[in-house]
């Protein structure tokens, strides 16, 4: 499920709630877009670093990840 479809849910949830409970929902959901933000803003960095790195044409993007992964010892050389 969507973040955006998980608001659409919890804002019809808010409109038929009152007191703690709407403002808890509203809480909610500014927490939910500020962290769908968050990672929009953190996914584009990585894409471009992922196409900094790829320097050549030929290179490919699974020989990227794993190179990059043994370089930062997230993986194991094989």
């Amino acid at each position: 499920m969507k973040i955006v479809e998980l608001v659409n849910k919890l804002e019809e949830i808010e409109k038929e709630t009152d007191g703690k409970a709407r403002d808890l929902c509203g809480k909610l959901i500014d927490d939910l877009i500020e962290y769908d933000m968050e990672m929009s803003k953190f996914m584009n960095k990585v894409n471009r670093d992922v196409m900094k790195g790829m320097e050549r044409e030929e290179d490919s993007l699974i020989e990227y990840l794993i190179n990059q992964g043994i370089q930062s010892g997230s993986i194991g050389e094989a």
